[in-house]
């Protein structure tokens, strides 16, 4: 099983004077929402991580919006799921079914005025993660 650090509103998580660390599903959401959430390209090591979200901050909002967020995070969420399937192949003994990502279930985009909001989906053989992140207050 693998583990990440647990994060909290940008923050490191404490647990005591210890870090608290997120593992399962809670691992597989907090990854979703890092990919989706991290500026693209701002990770020198991994080139490809990452989304252009921040960038519909302060723009209008019309009838393209919609789709070009949808488009986005699929890109995004493929992108990390390709990566997990790379890691798993090489080494599955790290890995725990329930912080695997099997299939992208569901990405709902409601747009209300100014403000937009995705509602992801996604399932593996252990449990289902569903994170909601809002481009426009990144």
């Amino acid at each position: 099983m693998t583990y990440s650090l647990a994060i909290a509103n940008g923050d490191l998580v404490k647990n005591g004077d210890q870090l608290a660390i997120v593992y399962g599903v809670d691992k597989l959401k907090q990854d979703m929402t890092c990919w989706l959430v991290e500026r693209y390209g701002g990770n020198k090591f991994h080139t490809d991580h990452g989304s252009i979200l921040e960038e519909y901050i302060g723009k209008t909002i019309n009838s393209n919006t919609q789709a070009q967020i949808y488009s986005e995070i699929l890109r995004v969420l493929h992108n990390y799921q390709s990566r997990q399937y790379r890691a798993f192949t090489a080494n599955p003994s790290l890995f725990a079914l329930s912080e695997l990502m099997y299939s992208i279930d569901h990405v709902d985009i409601k747009i209300s005025y100014d403000t937009v909001k995705a509602t992801i989906s996604v399932s593996n053989p252990a449990s289902t993660a569903t994170v909601t992140i809002s481009p426009t207050s990144l």
